[in-house]
Parts: structure tokens; sequence; C-alpha cells
């Protein structure tokens, strides 16, 4: 009996490792095939899968499918950016438990996760885009799964990759996620790092930067933020390094100016032409949205005829913008346009 058994067990065990490699070629053809779909129905959102790709897959123990060294690239969405560039995301690890599955729920965790927003080629921050980022992201997940008839299996599972999809293309989602990763970023020289959380409101789910962060990066920078312009930023985590950076060199564009000269109207050259780099990056309406939140409980006392002029000259910078005048022309507008209130009139 014991000679029985002692043959009996590297059988066993030589099934065992059969059926995992059968499984794992299964998981790799059958992945395959969901990049193939993830693409496909990318191209039908509008959403540009450039390409996806793992490197390995296969099951961890009995119970859990994981694909090692995720790479996906994608059109950047326009919540993002109007301009063109790439969103690279990465992920060390992806794991999906089968037996939440079996119970209706994919459970899916995901470690190591870096997110970058690749800059048009002339742009003038892409020599910045290696360092910044998203990094040391972890998700997990809980998908609820249809899965009581059989023709509804194959649709719900798919729903998994339309849940990714939509969240690339709005930055939200209805299905409840948690996800953590750190945010670094290079402005005006200095390198700043911030916490990149999940937020949740109005029955969405969606990520934001830390605003105790975005007060400290301020600090740094030496820029006034009103808690409007806090706010708002950090609804915009993947947008928050250009602003903070539009917002950064237009202060420095003007302090220089005037210390060349001191007949240029600083603050109002600051405005127009901070309105006309959001404008030119973001689009006028998400430039009015930010231009006002300063305005709206700004850091330095203000009077009426201060916040004419400003909103004024925000207008004023969106206008130049979409009439598609050069960044290094605005300074002599602003000196010489009548339509620039250069100093507040009571």
């Amino acid at each position: 009996m014991k000679k029985f058994f002692l043959i009996l067990v590297p059988v066993f065990a030589l099934l065992i490792v059969c059926l995992i490699m059968v499984a794992n070629f299964v998981l790799e053809r059958a992945s395959r095939k969901a990049l193939e779909y993830l693409a496909a129905e990318g191209t039908a959102r509008g959403v540009n899968v450039e390409f996806a790709r793992f490197e390995k897959v296969g099951l961890s123990g009995l119970s859990t499918v994981s694909w090692k060294d995720f790479v996906m690239v994608t059109d950047a969405p326009k919540y993002i950016s109007i301009a063109p560039g790439k969103l690279v995301l990465s992920m060390g690890e992806i794991n999906l438990d089968l037996a939440g599955i079996l119970q209706g729920v994919a459970a899916i965790t995901a470690s190591d996760i870096g997110i970058r927003v690749q800059p048009r080629p002339n742009s003038p921050e892409s020599s910045d885009a290696q360092m910044e980022g998203f990094d040391q992201g972890q998700l997990t997940v809980e998908l609820p799964l249809n899965l009581t008839d059989k023709g509804n299996s194959a649709a719900s599972i798919g729903e998994i990759s339309k849940k990714a999809l939509q969240f690339l293309q709005e930055g939200k989602s209805q299905v409840p996620f948690n996800f953590r990763a750190k945010g670094t970023f290079k402005i005006g020289g200095a390198v700043v790092g911030a916490d990149i959380l999940t937020k949740e409101g109005g029955g969405y789910y969606f990520l934001v930067i830390s605003p105790d962060d975005l007060r400290k990066i301020a600090a740094i920078l030496k820029v006034e933020l009103t808690e409007q312009e806090i706010r708002l930023t950090s609804l915009h985590p993947l947008l928050a390094s250009s602003i903070l950076k539009i917002t950064n060199y237009a202060r420095m564009q003007s302090e220089v100016a005037y210390a060349k000269d001191a007949t240029v109207p600083e603050d109002a050259y600051r405005h127009v032409l901070w309105s006309f780099l959001l404008t030119k990056e973001f689009g006028p309406e998400f430039a009015k949205q930010m231009t006002d939140a300063h305005e709206i409980g700004a850091v330095k006392f203000n009077t009426e005829a201060d916040h004419r002029m400003d909103y004024n000259n925000n207008q004023v910078g969106r206008n130049y913008a979409e009439a598609g005048y050069a960044a290094d022309a605005i300074l002599q507008m602003v000196r010489t346009d009548p339509h620039v209130i250069r100093f507040a009139q009571p």
C-alpha cells in the first residue's frame, strides 16, 4: 500500500501540473482576445488604444488569476487636455479572484500602478514627462456580475472592459473603487509630490489630488491659490501639474517683465497671460472656471475695481487665445490694446 501511494503522489502532481499548464494556456488565449476586444470597444467609444499588452498570465494558487507587467497606451482623453498627447498606464500586477466570480462579483486588485501623460512632442513640458505622473498606485474594485444564465455571462464579464473605458473617457465611474498613488511633478525647477486619492460624490467615484498637498506646493512655488482654486485643481489630478506650471509661469514672466521695465502693468500682464495660456491648454470654458475661482475668496484684499479689472483681463486673455495670437506677442498687446484695463479704476 505504501508503494502504491508513493507511485500515486507523483501521478497526481503531474496531473495538477498538466491542468495548470492547460489552464494557463487557455488564460493566455482568452486574455489576448480580451485585449483585442478592449481595443475594438475603445475605438467604438472614441478612445484610441494604441497598444495594450502584458508579459505573463496564469493561475496564482488555485483561486486567483494574475497578469504581470500590464501596459496600455491610449490617446489622452479630453478631460485631461485638449491638446493631443498619450496616456501611458502600467500595472505591475493585476489579480482577479475566481471565487468571487462564482459569487457574482469580479474582485480585482492591482499594484505598482503608474500613470503618465506624455505631452505632444513640441510641448514645453515634454522634457519633464519622464519624471512626472503617478506611481506606487494601489487599486481595489468589486464589479457586480450577472452570471445567473449563460446568455448574460459573457456580456457581463465584458462589462469589465466597458467600465474601464468609461473611466478613461470621463474620469469617473459609478462602480465603487479605492485607489491611492503618489503624484510627482516638476514645476519651476522644484520637484513636488502629492497624494492621489479616491473620492465619492453625486453617485460617482473619481480621483482627486490632496488639497493639503496643493497648499504645500503653492507655498513652495510662492503662488497664491484661493480655496476655490485648490478645490477645482484637486478635482483634476491629471491636470494639476499643467495648471500649476501655467500659474507659476505667468507669475514669473510678469515679475521679470516688471523688473526690467517698471512701466509694465504687472498685474494686468499676469492675468492676461495666465488666462491666455490656460485657454490654449484647456479651452475657454475651463480657463474661465479657473480664473473665476481665483477671484472668489481672493487671498489678498481686492476692491470691486480690482475684481472688475481682473475679470476683464481674464476675458481678454481668452480672446487672444481663441484669436490665435502667439504668446510672445501678449506683453506688447497688454501695453497697447485699449480692451486691457492696465490699472484699476475706482
